[in-house]
């Protein structure tokens, strides 16, 4: 039995990706703790798994209001998320993690938990780097739609070169954000890297692509070992449930249009809601507004209103492929599950990979992109409208869905991580 540790950072989208691989591992015998925030105690241990904390947590970030909307900066979030979010705490998680590893065979690691390469340098155990999302990769031959490499995305005919330029020019402006990272490294006893452990820093040993190649294609710059193993539904096995008064609302008529901001951006002071249900009446649909545990800037008419129903949360796998459509912020997590359930979309992106996300599922066909800074209520009920007309997007909705459901992710995930052998003894841990 093998002992393996996986590190996560960020939203439940960035959690319940490590859930499903952990239940794979369980499931053939190996030992699994996940490591993350402390506010998801509840959710890892109701499934069973073991749990160990690591910052930061709510105490550490501040106030909801002023870091969500900093995090989720459309050009600054980035900055905001490693500078302020993950940095500072370096030192405290690598404690965290090396007690973690005692006796550790294998620490499967996300793109900001930085800790982890340096944690298994030093105990000598291997690492698994995980992708969640393809502009993760940053590839030149299939750049991200992110920042100024936007406008070279899906413009084939600048070529690699032009897109590989950009890519270094902007792995020099981020590296010295990174410089806690070889502060650490020095104190503990390790060389210094040059590498920018944001852009292109991927495990020797294995990566792990967390999407189907219909979703991203392999590049030739990719690093070679990596395996694609399609997306992780940790949802789509377990028993999920719809609440009864939406149950009853999607009974009594025309299958409604699910608007979301997934578990992060819906944390946000924003005016999604309040344009979504301008947009709802003008275009005469049914509506699921799914709106957290604090609505934000919900119109009070909206909860009176019989056209539409509000939910803090209703479990995705259960909801939408009943529903019409979906509206959303284009995160990996709820990306995902709207692709695997057969339903055209209206993508909504914010910041981070979110632009890139939206841009691929609209290349399927199956989604039409209204970047959130220039949402209102005209291009959305124009949106709506052209979605409920042209069954195209459906069609194309229920192809892709077809191809993810028949993904073999557990097989996959099994063979990728075959090679690591449990390993005898490790080293010491200095934090103790």
């Amino acid at each position: 039995m093998r002992k393996i540790v996986l590190a996560t950072f960020g939203s439940l989208g960035d959690l319940h990706p490590y859930m499903a691989i952990a239940r794979v591992l369980r499931n053939q015998g190996d030992q699994v703790t996940i490591v993350t925030h402390p506010h998801y105690r509840a959710v890892v241990e109701m499934a069973g798994f073991s749990f160990i904390s690591m910052r930061p947590g709510p105490e550490d970030v501040g106030p909801e209001e002023v870091w969500t909307k900093k995090a989720n900066h459309s050009t600054r979030g980035t900055e905001f998320v490693v500078r302020n979010l993950v940095l500072p705490y370096l030192s405290d998680n690598y404690c965290v993690l090396m007690e973690a590893t005692e006796g550790c065979d294998l620490i499967i690691s996300h793109l900001l938990t930085f800790v982890v390469p340096v944690v298994a340098e030093k105990r000598g155990i291997p690492w698994v780097s995980c992708v969640l999302q393809p502009s993760v990769f940053f590839s030149a031959y299939d750049p991200p739609s992110l920042g100024p490499l936007s406008f070279f995305s899906g413009r084939k005919f600048f070529g690699p070169s032009v897109s590989r330029f950009i890519l270094k020019r902007i792995a020099r402006a981020t590296r010295n954000w990174l410089s806690p990272i070889n502060s650490l490294r020095t104190e503990i006893g390790l060389p210094v890297i040059s590498e920018n452990q944001l852009i292109r820093y991927f495990s020797p040993h294995r990566t792990l692509a967390l999407f189907p190649k219909p979703f991203a294609s392999p590049q030739p710059d990719w690093p070679e070992n990596v395996r694609q193993v399609g997306f992780p539904f940790f949802g789509k096995e377990e028993k999920h449930r719809l609440s009864e008064p939406i149950l009853k609302f999607l009974a009594n008529g025309p299958a409604p249009f699910v608007f979301t901001l997934g578990s992060a951006i819906v944390q946000m002071e924003t005016d999604f809601f309040k344009i979504a249900f301008e947009a709802v009446k003008k275009s005469g649909i049914r509506a699921v507004f799914l709106v957290g545990k604090e609505a934000k800037n919900l119109p009070a008419e909206a909860s009176v209103d019989l056209q539409v129903f509000i939910s803090e949360y209703e479990p995705f796998p259960a909801l939408f492929p009943l529903c019409q459509a979906i509206v959303h912020q284009c995160g990996i997590g709820t990306t995902s599950q709207a692709l695997s359930s057969g339903k055209p979309q209206i993508l909504i992106p914010f910041a981070h990979d979110q632009p890139d996300n939206a841009n691929r599922v609209k290349k399927l066909g199956i989604g039409l992109v209204i970047p959130a800074q220039r949402l209102n209520i005209r291009r959305l009920s124009s949106a709506i409208q052209e979605i409920t007309e042209n069954k195209f997007y459906l069609h194309k909705a229920e192809i892709f869905s077809r191809l993810v459901i028949t993904d073999s992710f557990s097989t996959r995930i099994v063979e990728a991580l075959d090679k690591f052998a449990k390993i005898e003894n490790s080293a010491p841990d200095p934090c103790s």
